[in-house]
């Protein structure tokens, strides 16, 4: 059609002129621009676009012009004075332009590559808005068509090419746009991955202290002390009274009374409390532990730790798969690691050290194998020498290693690439042969042959490495690792075990002495070793009292508590188990890019290989040298006439790209080479340090995993403990109150308890006391009704002041030999007994004066008592050295006599 168009002949003068066509304008326009009057061709190239809206082409024109400007800014030419915002404007332009012609004409690859080129220079332009992905995949859209087709026209083809040819051009262009994008993805990617690191490891350090202070409010909650009155009572029933026997006998709680008395609380809490119970016991009994694991991803609870672990393995967590774990590089060998801690790292005399590598090469005995270097084995006798900057650079170079090596980061190729910089530097100063004879390719310690510049450009290679693989981060989650929840679980826990048939829960016997928490793997069933454990009485400590009232008694909230920490350890596998899904995404996502890149190696490779053979035939004279451009050349036309790999076909273009001489063609491929190998190192370094994470992860979801049935069977034992030795102590109190209420009967004395039967019923029964009426006033009617006592009485109330004197001053004395301390529960019943024997004496109607044979017995009494009160008082000096039980007996005595008293005068009454 073009040629049919341009064969016309031309139309006469005299005849109307054919309308411009779409062509015409176009050509009319690139004119203009050619001129250098960007401003004019954009006008003419608005116009086009206005006459043919639903152009391609007209679209695809436009997009092309604002592209060239963009172009000229970029090799600054000296017409183009534009700010970023203004060239960013043509840029979207171009983009916006380019989309359109594709949308209208989707197979032609003109408008595909004009589309591709400015969806390269917004990612360039705008990289904080636009990435090189799009630019990627307009690359695989284009790459991908099976026929294309070229658009007609003066600016869309060449005319000297064939249609193949321009359209094989073309796809070599996207290729290297797609590889140069590519490689700009993979640099940003590095770039950020350390950041990346850093974050994932510091998330990871957040969810194990909120798993530790998860813990520590657990432990903290069920904690709730006693009050002092109750704590008061039971420790002096402790101390004072409970055997060692019932101590021990606490120990050991039966499982039906520990059902038993959570059945009392008739509650929903109770109720989960005893089937908890139950549940655990039923666990321990197949697990004989009391540690277990429960899956964050199923809840399956598993018996131990390693069992979980392997669960987790075969169930949840994916792996590599066998075609991309062969692409993650081993460590370095042992033997390099030993080697390196054991020798001396300082600098060397390379000009001696080459000396003496000669001398021992020329002594050399016929039987010495090159592994028997004695240069290399005695690394102590090398010629060091004193150069400060030189040694401060080694250590720093030692320093780094040191982190790869202790955390198993140094892969094989690490080593590989270090020993070929250092070797390439050696080469100029000591023969290949001579370095490889005394093993210096295989040491670490050739670098202290470097001079300073070498050993700085060493230094950056590996500084390189740390700060790409962000392996400062991992080395100090490796190094300073943290206690995490469920670690510390056998130290922190006390032990109990259940006997053989688990029908009793004991605690260890050594808490009595206060030993509370004592070394143990967890066990739940009793052994030999738990029977041999001796307790003597005197043994027994406060601590445990201590400890067994500082717990909660409310089950439901150990009940609450338990479940939110088991389900919080739930949300933070979970969480790690996302860390651990992402981590293995990105080593995934590296090593198909590793992929890549090795092919990229290989391609590059091969093409040195061409410039190398050809270097090989130069060598013979009569050989006609030809240029590596024309080699190249013609390994492209093979590829194009094979369809071969269009990689290929964007390497030598980019290589060939303005370079035309046998050495820059050259230094160009080794540039490649060496990209790619650096880009290699360097993902290796991020793989093994995401490998080290992973190990991490997994660990932390095993351990996060782990739980003690303990931690909520000692809360509720302790309940129950508590609520037990609280009615022991109870019932003692009950029992000696008893008891000092019929000591204090039996010491009446006989002749006074004859007398009172006599006149008619005992003291209890009927207590009577003289009353005297208050008199006021002068009425007369009171008068009369005012009792006079006997003489008796009055002895009686003599003897009783008298008494009470005394008994004071005992008191005070007994008591400052003793602490101070609240009425017992004896003494407070036996008050409570002289009240209710007051209030029913002051009910009774006042009689007349005691009779001549009540006051006889009376006066006998009193002289017993006086007589008793004269012997305590001659054993007072005795009594001050007693300890305070002294004390409790002479207040019991007091008492005694006290109500004696009243009891006599209450007799005497008629």
């Amino acid at each position: 059609m073009s040629s049919k168009k341009h064969n016309a002949t031309q139309a006469s003068p005299s005849q109307p002129q054919p309308p411009n066509t779409i062509d015409d304008e176009v050509i009319h326009a690139t004119n203009e621009f050619q001129k250098g009057n960007h401003s004019e061709a954009l006008n003419l190239a608005e116009a086009i676009l206005l006459h043919h809206p639903n152009s391609a082409v007209a679209h695809g024109f436009r997009g092309f012009c604002h592209m060239k400007i963009v172009l000229s800014v970029r090799n600054n030419s000296s017409d183009a004075h534009l700010s970023l915002a203004e060239t960013l404007e043509h840029v979207k332009i171009s983009v916006e332009s380019s989309k359109r012609a594709v949308e209208l004409c989707p197979d032609s690859l003109y408008f595909r590559s004009y589309h591709v080129n400015a969806l390269f220079d917004l990612a360039d332009y705008d990289s904080a808005n636009a990435g090189f992905e799009p630019v990627i995949e307009a690359c695989d859209a284009a790459l991908a068509m099976e026929d294309p087709i070229l658009m007609e026209g003066t600016i869309f083809k060449c005319e000297e090419l064939a249609r193949e040819s321009q359209i094989q051009e073309l796809r070599t262009i996207l290729g290297a746009f797609k590889l140069i994008s590519k490689s700009i993805i993979d640099a940003t990617y590095m770039k950020n991955i350390k950041n990346e690191i850093q974050e994932v490891q510091d998330r990871k350090d957040e969810i194990e202290k909120s798993a530790i202070m998860a813990r520590k409010i657990f432990e903290r909650k069920l904690k709730n002390p006693k009050k002092d009155t109750v704590e008061t009572r039971v420790k002096a029933y402790w101390n004072n009274t409970m055997s060692t026997e019932l101590k021990k006998d606490l120990l050991r709680i039966r499982i039906e009374d520990l059902k038993l008395h959570f059945a009392k609380n008739e509650s929903p809490a109770a109720v989960a409390v005893a089937e908890e119970v139950m549940q655990a016991v039923e666990y321990v009994k197949v697990s004989q532990n009391w540690k277990f694991s429960t899956c964050c991803c199923c809840g399956e609870r598993i018996l131990d730790m390693e069992g979980f672990a392997e669960h987790m393995k075969r169930v949840h967590l994916r792996t590599l798969s066998n075609e991309l774990r062969i692409l993650v590089e081993p460590e370095i060998v042992i033997d390099l690691v030993e080697t390196f801690e054991s020798r001396v790292w300082k600098p060397v005399d390379v000009v001696a050290a080459k000396k003496m590598m000669e001398y021992l090469s020329r002594n050399k005995h016929g039987d010495e194998g090159l592994h028997e270097s004695k240069f290399f084995v005695n690394q102590k006798e090398w010629p060091f020498c004193k150069n400060s900057r030189r040694g401060a650079v080694i250590d720093k170079i030692q320093a780094r290693l040191h982190v790869f090596l202790k955390i198993r980061c140094f892969a094989w190729n690490h080593f590989q690439a270090f020993m070929y910089l250092i070797m390439q530097m050696l080469e100029k100063k000591i023969p290949e042969q001579l370095l490889k004879e005394h093993r210096m390719d295989q040491t670490l310690l050739s670098v202290c042959l470097l001079d300073t510049s070498e050993l700085s450009f060493v230094f950056e290679f590996l500084d390189e490495l740390v700060n790409t693989c962000g392996l400062r981060r991992i080395y100090k989650s490796v190094v300073d690792k943290d206690v995490v929840r469920g670690e510390p679980c056998d130290a922190n826990l006390e032990k109990i075990v259940f006997n053989e048939d688990f029908s009793c829960v004991v605690f260890d016997k050594r808490m009595l002495r206060g030993e509370l928490v004592v070394t143990n793997d967890g066990a739940a069933v009793t052994s030999n070793a738990d029977e041999e454990i001796e307790l003597n009485d005197n043994e027994c400590k406060d601590a445990f009292v201590d400890w067994l009232l500082e717990g909660s008694t409310n089950i439901g909230e150990q009940l609450k508590q338990w479940t939110s920490l088991r389900e919080t350890s739930i949300s933070q596998g979970k969480e790690f188990f996302k860390i651990y899904e992402a981590e293995l995404e990105r080593i995934q996502n590296i090593c198909e890019i590793k992929v890549q890149y090795l092919r990229d190696l290989n391609v590059c490779e091969n093409l040195d290989s061409i410039c190398v053979e050809e270097d090989k035939r130069r060598e013979d004279s009569g050989y006609k040298p030809v240029s590596y451009e024309y080699l190249l050349l013609e390994r492209q036309r093979q590829i194009e006439r094979t369809n071969g790999d269009i990689f290929e076909l964007a390497v030598i273009w980019i290589i060939l790209r303005g370079n035309h001489e046998d050495n820059k063609i050259k230094s160009g491929i080794k540039k490649l080479i060496y990209e790619i190998v650096i880009k290699l190192y360097k993902f290796d370094a991020i793989m093994r340090t995401t490998t080290i994470a992973m190990e991490q992860t997994r660990e932390k979801i095993v351990t996060i995993a782990a739980d003690d049935h303990r931690l909520i069977m000692v809360p509720l034992l302790k309940s129950f403990m508590q609520a037990r030795l609280e009615e022991l102590a109870n019932e003692d109190a009950e029992e000696k109150s008893k008891a000092a209420r019929e000591a204090s009967l039996s010491e009446l004395d006989p002749d006074d308890k004859k007398n009172t039967n006599k006149e008619g019923g005992d003291a209890r029964q009927g207590p009577r006391k003289l009353k005297l009426t208050q008199v006021t006033g002068s009425s007369k009617e009171q008068q009369e009704n005012v009792s006079i006592p006997s003489s008796s009485h009055f002895i009686l109330m003599g003897a009783i002041g008298k008494e009470s004197m005394a008994r004071s001053s005992l008191q005070m004395v007994a008591k400052s030999k003793r602490p101070q301390d609240d009425a017992t529960p004896a003494q407070r019943e036996e008050k409570e007994l002289r009240a209710t024997e007051d209030a029913a004496y002051a009910r009774r109607p006042s009689s007349s004066a005691p009779s001549s044979s009540s006051s006889s017995g009376v006066e006998a009494t009193l002289a017993t008592i006086l007589d008793q009160l004269q012997l305590i008082r001659d054993d007072l000096g005795e009594i001050r050295d007693t300890q305070a039980a002294h004390g409790d007996r002479l207040d019991l005595l007091f008492d005694n006599m006290s109500q004696m008293n009243t009891r006599i005068g209450r007799i005497a009454s008629p």
